[in-house]
């Protein structure tokens, strides 16, 4: 089901006021920037309040005492299914586990914040969300930012590629890889 800017706002409201805040990550953040009104889809929340993983009893009581569903994301954290007027949205909490890492570097110099209707969001730009799915590396991935980069094109939307660059160096074992699956969908940086 569809949901607006208003419902995603509502969510991180609503989670924050239980402690969970932090900064979205997801195919969401491209959305976003593209200027977007309707989503699909989960939430994938960068946490930054407290760990998930750590903390996922204490979510998960939170959770149930608010009435809301939980889940449990690919990476063994939890996630939470937030009812905003009559839709459920899900929130994915991710922190840096195993594979999956963001340096604070991407953090600091991604991160974006837009107002709607007086609430912040926080979201990475798309360059980081390029080289997060780049780094990722599986063909969904690159199939992702493609066509992303066409959307990008037709709305006449720049890429930072000095920013990009910073980001991808913040992967610094992983950079040389993250360079070549973005030159091999056409992206020279």
């Amino acid at each position: 089901m569809q949901y607006t800017l208003r419902h995603i706002t509502k969510v991180l409201e609503e989670i924050a006021k239980e402690g969970i805040e932090g900064i979205l990550i997801g195919d969401t953040c491209l959305n976003i920037e593209l200027g977007n009104k309707f989503f699909e889809g989960d939430l994938d929340l960068f946490v930054t309040s407290l760990s998930p993983l750590m903390e996922s009893t204490r979510i998960i009581t939170v959770a149930e005492e608010r009435g809301w569903s939980t889940g449990v994301t690919e990476l063994g954290t939890p996630s939470i299914t937030v009812t905003v007027d009559d839709i459920d949205i899900t929130v994915e909490l991710y922190e840096n586990i195993m594979d999956f890492y963001i340096p604070q570097e991407i953090i600091d110099l991604c991160q974006q914040e837009y107002n709607i209707e007086g609430n912040k969001i926080k979201c990475l730009s798309k360059e980081c969300w390029f080289a997060l799915k780049a780094r990722r590396g599986a063909s969904q991935d690159l199939n992702k930012i493609s066509f992303a980069l066409e959307l990008l094109e037709k709305s006449g939307i720049k890429i930072d590629k000095n920013k990009l660059k910073k980001a991808i160096e913040a992967f610094s074992e992983d950079a040389y890889y993250i360079y070549d699956r973005l030159r091999s969908i056409g992206l020279r940086v």
